[in-house]
């Protein structure tokens, strides 16, 4: 009987310490998981919130710069329009005042008053005299009365610029037509009429001496606090100097345009003259401020400063680190070309970087939270493993069992879901459970990976701003192609020819175009043209030289003297020493007779009935916009019923291929092209000639802008064939 339970003890001993060793096996274990899950899960967070702050860093950064440099810029070309503006205003006066000294025998005399006092306030032109001359000279009466004809002028840029205070032409003989609001300013405070030495002042010293478009400094107003600039433009007729026009404008706009900039609460801007000054600036205090004394900023001794001024005084644009007033800064710089000014916008990286260190916070403390809850979990499993152990060993291995099933695998899960989150792989999955501990965990992991992808969402949704810039290039472009001819046919009710034409733009916007039109109802103008350049800069100066030749076309009939006439107003106005490239032609339509003239355009192509396209190697003229006072030669083509003329810019035969078949296009192809549908209509070779350089450049990047015209002559009905 005592064999049988020292047995059965031996038995119950053997069961006890076997149960209890693997019991406390299975603790050990599953005490060292928890550890290691703990652990990995600490580490995840560390992973998690480095991966987060360094993209969230660069991304604001790069999007700041981004920003700062669209503002600069954007504010740049508002600024500088407003002088572009300005610099028009004169040179048009300037052009009015030489075409009447030029033509005399065309204008009759108008009489121009002196200053009266009655019309103080009211827009009014009265003429001013020098303290050396004498009005009642017959020769000063004379030119008084030529001269008296630019009033409108005079009064139709200062009513159109509510900028500019005055305008005016002053003559060398001694005298000056001005027109502004101010007659009471013209006399002494004994009510005398002060003479007015207006050859003595800067802007006429400076654009007699420049012999071009020349802009002062900037000054306060003589008879108010507001500063402001001059322009001067020579008037020129018959090689001699007769007098210059000029305008005086307040630099209001400058200052609330500069005002105007939102930048958050750090966010700056201010403007630097040519001198290296700040000229205006939202900096109360500062280096950047507007200072009493002007300071020439590049002499500063902060040579980052220094040179920043220097490069963005020199016509370029970029954004650059460096520290203003101790305060490390982003500073973005874009030209005022006509002024040589530069806008600076400014904003402190610690603005920059504000958003970021707010979202690290929140990552550290939603990280130690989470770590918190791991631990406190992790506690309460072993205190329940504790409490187990006083149970009976077969509940224990039960309980052990049941609890491995419910609590290991869902940890297990919810650590591989926390390992997957790497890179750029934000996406936390997760599988509901049965565990509100473990629930807890994995939505906590799960509200911090919803906060930081609405983060970058946030952070993704500022560069909408760019879209809106994409907006207006495309407005830009319908704006240039609204001012081309393209309704076809143009004029349905002339079966005497028959036209066509197309442009496609390297850019958005190109340089090159071409036109047609009526002069009366025998002549019709043709024209084709390219810009030096691409994009706006070459729009724009498109725009303006399409419009001064239509303008002198319909003034002279002359193929030579249109383009004689433009390139000498071309010149006038050409700080950015921009060309263009013209053929232009005058068709009579009742004979068929082509009078044409070339400034260095593409030689024409001509087809006779009958025949084959053929290059027609005509004699160019000098580009329009190179010199002044050059001059062209007419020459004459004899269009038969059933001839064609095809013209076009230098980016058909300048067309390249991709890999090896980066040869030019070439006028070979092209006529080739042409000659493929010789008889058919403008429309159908345009078509041709297209798509054979599209199947030859295949997927290439377009380099320049294509354009090309086509003329066919069908003569009247009375004209033999």
């Amino acid at each position: 009987m005592k064999r049988k339970q020292s047995l059965g003890r031996q038995i119950l001993r053997a069961m006890f310490f076997t149960v209890f060793g693997a019991l406390l096996a299975a603790g050990i274990i599953f005490v060292i998981t928890i550890k290691n899950m703990s652990g990995m899960v600490g580490e995840s967070n560390t992973k998690l919130t480095d991966l987060t702050g360094k993209k969230s860093s660069a991304s604001m950064a790069e999007l700041t710069e981004r920003r700062l440099l669209e503002l600069a810029t954007g504010k740049a070309d508002i600024a500088d329009g407003l002088f572009v503006d300005f610099e028009r205003g004169v040179s048009e006066v300037a052009a009015v005042a030489s075409l009447i000294y030029e033509d005399p025998e065309a204008y009759s005399a108008r009489q121009v008053d002196l200053p009266d006092l009655e019309k103080d306030g009211e827009l009014s032109v009265q003429v001013l005299y020098s303290k050396d001359t004498d009005p009642e000279d017959p020769e000063i009466i004379e030119e008084l009365g030529l001269l008296g004809n630019v009033q409108d002028s005079l009064v139709a840029v200062n009513a159109n610029m509510g900028s500019v205070a005055s305008v005016y032409v002053a003559t060398e003989s001694g005298f000056m037509v001005q027109a502004d609001y101010i007659s009471s300013k013209k006399f002494d405070e004994n009510g005398e009429l002060m003479p007015l030495e207006a050859k003595e002042r800067p802007w006429y010293q400076g654009a007699s001496r420049t012999r071009g478009v020349y802009l002062t400094s900037v000054t306060k107003d003589a008879h108010t606090p507001r500063l402001g600039i001059m322009c001067g433009v020579p008037v020129y007729a018959k090689g001699a100097l007769r007098g210059v026009a000029g305008a005086g404008m307040y630099l209001d706009d400058m200052e609330k345009l500069i005002k105007d900039v939102d930048l958050g609460e750090n966010g700056r801007a201010c403007i630097i003259n040519k001198e290296g000054q700040v000229q205006f600036s939202t900096f109360e205090k500062g280096v950047l401020s507007v200072q009493e004394e002007g300071v020439d900023l590049r002499e500063s001794e902060d040579e980052e400063l220094a040179a920043l001024v220097k490069k963005a005084l020199a016509g370029r644009i970029g954004v650059t680190l460096l520290s203003i007033d101790q305060h490390p800064s982003y500073v973005a710089y874009a030209p005022l070309s006509t002024v040589g000014w530069s806008m600076m916008v400014i904003l402190t990286q610690r603005e920059v970087e504000a958003p970021t260190d707010e979202l690290l916070k929140s990552l550290d403390a939603i990280s130690s939270q989470t770590w918190k809850d791991a631990n406190n979990y992790v506690r309460h499993i072993l205190k329940l493993l504790a409490a187990l152990f006083a149970v009976a060993i077969l509940i224990v291995i039960g309980v052990s069992i049941l609890m491995t099933r419910r609590i290991v695998k869902p940890i297990t899960a919810l650590t591989d879901s926390v390992k997957a989150m790497e890179g750029d792989n934000l996406e936390f999955t997760w599988t509901p459970t049965n565990q509100s501990e473990t629930e807890m965990l994995a939505e906590s992991f799960q509200s911090l990976t919803e906060r930081i992808k609405n983060y970058i969402q946030d952070l993704k949704s500022i560069t909408a701003e760019r879209e809106r810039i994409t907006t207006e290039l495309a407005l830009a472009q319908r704006i240039q192609s609204s001012s081309l001819p393209t309704e076809f046919p143009p004029f349905p009710d002339r079966p005497e020819f028959d036209i066509y034409a197309m442009m496609d733009p390297a850019r958005e916007v190109g340089g090159d175009f071409y036109d047609f039109f009526l002069i009366d109802d025998d002549h019709l103008c043709l024209v084709i043209a390219d810009v030096s350049g691409k994009g706006i800069p070459a729009a724009l100066f498109m725009m303006v030289s399409k419009t001064v030749l239509e303008t002198r076309a319909k003034q002279d009939p002359s193929p030579s003297a249109i383009l004689a006439m433009t390139n000498d107003v071309i010149c006038s106005n050409n700080p950015e020493d921009m060309f263009i490239t013209v053929w232009i032609g005058i068709l009579e339509i009742s004979t068929g007779k082509l009078t044409a003239a070339n400034a260095g355009h593409e030689y024409p192509v001509l087809r006779k009935p009958g025949g084959n396209f053929e290059l027609l190697k005509d004699k160019h003229g000098f580009v329009i916009g190179g010199y002044e006072d050059l001059t062209y030669k007419d020459y004459e083509i004899q269009m038969e019923p059933g001839s064609k003329l095809f013209l076009y810019t230098d980016g058909l035969p300048e067309a390249k291929g991709i890999g090896d078949n980066d040869e030019m296009f070439g006028t070979e192809r092209m006529l080739d092209a042409l000659n493929t549908v010789p008889e058919e209509t403008p429309a159908a070779i345009l078509r041709m000639v297209n798509l054979t350089v599209q199947a030859y450049v295949q997927s290439a990047e377009q380099f320049d802008d294509l354009t090309m015209l086509c003329l066919e002559y069908k003569g009247t009905e009375d004209q033999p064939e």
